[in-house]
C-alpha cells in the first residue's frame, strides 16, 4: 500500500546515513580533473505526459484588461508536443540536456497505438535520457521491450534489475547516462517509485527492485570514483519523496522529479493565473552536509515546459540556479461576453492577451512545429475513425436512473445499472482496486440494447476526470458510502451523488437518519464470495478524480487523502479508457450480459420519505 511506501523511505534514511559515513568521503569521492573548470548548463524536460500530445483548452486569468481589473478569463490551446518542441528548438545549445521523465497511459493514443506515438515523438526530441515511469509497464514487459527496441535514445532507471525470467532481461535500461559538456561529465541518474510501480501495473515478480535511496546513493559514490562531480537525478518518486531523497543521499545537486504532477513557481503568475501551486522552483533542501538540493517538476500532460539553468563551479559545487516551467499557449483566444458565453476574442482583445503575456516570465506564446504535427495526424486520423466503431453489444438495457425505486431483496433491482458497469470497469482495470464506487451524476447516458460504440462511450462519460485508487479502511467506506447518499437526498438536491459499486453491495433505505441509510455492506473476494465488510481492515477503492477529492458530498475520500497523501493514487488514466478496454478485453466475445443481481450494488431498497 502506498503507506508503506512512505514508510520504507524513511526506514532507509538512517540506513543509508550509516553505509555513506562507513563509506567515507574519502574513499568515494573522485578527484576532479586539474583541467576541471566551471559550467553552464541548461536543461530542458517535461514530466508526466500520459500519451497526451495535443494542445488542450484551458482557462487561465490573465489580466489584459484595464477596465476589468483582477484577471479575466482567456480560453486558450495550452501545451502540447508540436509547442514543446519548437521552444526546445529554440531554447537547445550545446550546453544542454533534453530530459523526460516518463508516465505513459492516459489518452486514445495509447489505449489505440500503446505507446508507438509516444517512442516516436520522444525520437523526434532528442532526448538525452528516459526515465521510466510506472505506466510503462501497464502492457506487461514484453511490450515495454518491445517499445524500448523503437528508442533511440538512453532509457534509464537506476533501482531496477530484471531477472532472466523477465522478457526485460537484456534490455537496454541503463542505470544512468553521463554526458560531456564542454569537457565537464554530467552523470544522469534515474529512479523508480517501487512499491507504486508493483501494486499498479502489470511488472512481475521477474522483475527485480532495489531500494530508491540507497539504490541512488551507490550509483553516486560509484560515478565520483571515475571523477564525477555533477549530478543530476531523474526521479519517478514524486515531489514528496524527492524531498526524503534530497535530505538523506549527499552530492545530488538537482533533481527533475515527475509522478505526482506538481505545479512549482516562485514568481506569483501561475497563482495569480489561477493555478494551484505546490512549492518553490526550485524548491531548496539540504542535504546530510548542509548543502543545497534543487528540486523541479513541470506539472503534467505536456501542458508545460521546464527550463533550468545551472552554473556549476570547478568542484562542482552549484553556484547560481534559475529558471520556471514555462507555459507554452497559442490562439484563437477566446473570451466571456456581458452574458458570461465564450466568444472569440476580437482584434483588440487578442493584441491586449498577447500584451500581458509577452510581459510574464511563465508563459508565451509559441508555434506548433508542423513536424510533430506531421506524426501525430495519421494516428489522430485512426482515432477519429475508432470513434464511430464498434466495440462490442449490449444484450438489454442498462438504465441510469440516479435514485433507485425501492425494491425488496430477490426483486428485480432499481436504479442505475449504467454506474455499476463503470464502477466495474474501473475495478477490472485497476489491478490494485478492491472495490470501485461511482457516483450516479458522473454516468450521462444509458447502455442501450444493440450494438455499442466508441462514441457511445464518450457519450457516457464524456468528462476528463482521471481513475483514482485511495486506500481507506472499511468503516471509511461506510461513512463515504452514507455521504454519497446523504447529498444525494439532502437540501442540496444533487441526486447526482448516489453511490453505486462493484465489488460492494448493500441495503439503501431512502430519507433514514443522516449517515445511516446505507447498511449491511458486503464486499466480494477473489473467488467471488461476499462477507460483510471489516470496519479494520483497508482496501483500495477505485473512483473517478471528482469524488476523490471530496466533491459532491464524498467528504471522506478528501480527508483520507488530506490525512494520508500516500493513501491516494491517480493512474492519470481518462474517465473513459476502463470503458473501453472493458468491452474489449473483459468481456466474452465483447458481449456485455444482462444484471446479474447478485453482483449489483443494491440489494434492497426502502423509502422512509
Amino acid at each position: 500500500m502506498p503507506f508503506q511506501l512512505r514508510f520504507s523511505a524513511l526506514a532507509v534514511t538512517g540506513l543509508s546515513l550509516f553505509l555513506a559515513a562507513c563509506g567515507g568521503d574519502d574513499d568515494h569521492h573522485g578527484d576532479a580533473s586539474d583541467a576541471a573548470k566551471p559550467l553552464n548548463l541548461q536543461v530542458l524536460y517535461t514530466n508526466d505526459h500520459h500519451s497526451y500530445f495535443e494542445g488542450q483548452s484551458y482557462d487561465l486569468n490573465l489580466d489584459y484588461d484595464a477596465n476589468q481589473p483582477g484577471g479575466e478569463p482567456v480560453r486558450l490551446s495550452l501545451g502540447g508536443f508540436p509547442r514543446i518542441i519548437t521552444a526546445m528548438d529554440e531554447y537547445r545549445d550545446d550546453h544542454t540536456l533534453v530530459l523526460n521523465n516518463g508516465e505513459l497511459n492516459g489518452t486514445l493514443y495509447f489505449s489505440l497505438f500503446k505507446g508507438e506515438v509516444d517512442f516516436k515523438v520522444f525520437n523526434t526530441l532528442g532526448l538525452d535520457a528516459y526515465q521510466l515511469g510506472n505506466h510503462e509497464f501497464d502492457e506487461g514487459e514484453a511490450h515495454l521491450r518491445d517499445l524500448l527496441e523503437t528508442a533511440n535514445f538512453p532509457v534509464i532507471t537506476g533501482n531496477i534489475r530484471p531477472t532472466v525470467d523477465s522478457p526485460l532481461f537484456n534490455s537496454d535500461i541503463k542505470p544512468y547516462v553521463v554526458k560531456e559538456i564542454d569537457g565537464e561529465k554530467v552523470a544522469v541518474i534515474g529512479v523508480l517509485k517501487v512499491e507504486k510501480t508493483r501494486e499498479s501495473s502489470l511488472v512481475t515478480d521477474a522483475v527485480e527492485f532495489d531500494d530508491e535511496i540507497l539504490s541512488v546513493r551507490d550509483h553516486i559514490y560509484a560515478l565520483k570514483d571515475q571523477g564525477i562531480n555533477k549530478f543530476i537525478v531523474l526521479s519517478h518518486l514524486g515531489y514528496e519523496f524527492d524531498q526524503v531523497l534530497a535530505e538523506n543521499v549527499r552530492d545530488i545537486d538537482v533533481i527533475i522529479g515527475g509522478d505526482t504532477h506538481n505545479v512549482l513557481d516562485s514568481t506569483g503568475e501561475l497563482a495569480a493565473m489561477g493555478l494551484e501551486v505546490d512549492g518553490d522552483y526550485p524548491t531548496v533542501v539540504q542535504d546530510p552536509d548542509g548543502k543545497p538540493v534543487y528540486i523541479v517538476q513541470a506539472w503534467e500532460y505536456a501542458k508545460g515546459l521546464g527550463r533550468l539553468n545551472i552554473d556549476f563551479d570547478a568542484d562542482g559545487v552549484v553556484t547560481d540556479i534559475d529558471g520556471n516551467m514555462e507555459l507554452l499557449v497559442g490562439g484563437p483566444y477566446q473570451v466571456q461576453d456581458a452574458g458570461g458565453a465564450w466568444v472569440t476574442a476580437d482584434a483588440d482583445q487578442t493584441a491586449r492577451i498577447n500584451g500581458v503575456i509577452d510581459d510574464l516570465t511563465t508563459i508565451r506564446t509559441v508555434e506548433e512545429s508542423r513536424q510533430i504535427l506531421d506524426i501525430l495526424a495519421p494516428y489522430k486520423e485512426q482515432m477519429e475513425s475508432f470513434k464511430q466503431e464498434t466495440l462490442g453489444q449490449v444484450t438489454e438495457p442498462m438504465p441510469f436512473e440516479r435514485i433507485p425505486a425501492p425494491f425488496n431483496a430477490g426483486d428485480t433491482p432499481t436504479g442505475s445499472y449504467a454506474a455499476w458497469v463503470v464502477a466495474d470497469a474501473f475495478l477490472k482495470y485497476l489491478p490494485k482496486a478492491d472495490v470501485a464506487i461511482q457516483n450516479a451524476g458522473g454516468v450521462r447516458a444509458p447502455l442501450n440494447d444493440g450494438t455499442f460504440t466508441v462514441a457511445n462511450a464518450y457519450d457516457i462519460l464524456p468528462f476528463s476526470n482521471t481513475v483514482v485508487t485511495i486506500d481507506m479502511t472499511g468503516a471509511q467506506i461506510v461513512k463515504v458510502l452514507n455521504e454519497g447518499l446523504d447529498y444525494a437526498q439532502g437540501i442540496s438536491a444533487s441526486t447526482g451523488a448516489f453511490p453505486y459499486a462493484a465489488g460492494l453491495r448493500y441495503d439503501v433505505t431512502l430519507g433514514a437518519p443522516e449517515g445511516t441509510g446505507i447498511e449491511n455492506v458486503e464486499v466480494r473476494d477473489d473467488n467471488g464470495n461476499w462477507a460483510p465488510i471489516v470496519e479494520s481492515e483497508t482496501y483500495s477503492v477505485a473512483t473517478n478524480s471528482f469524488t476523490g477529492q471530496g466533491k459532491d458530498g464524498y467528504v471522506t475520500f478528501g480527508e483520507v487523502q488530506t490525512a494520508n497523501p500516500d493513501a491516494f493514487e491517480n493512474s492519470n488514466v481518462t474517465y473513459v479508457v476502463p470503458l473501453l478496454e472493458y468491452f474489449r478485453e473483459e468481456l466474452p466475445d465483447q458481449t456485455l450480459p444482462a444484471l446479474d443481481p447478485n453482483q449489483y450494488s443494491l440489494k434492497s431498497v426502502t423509502d422512509l420519505r
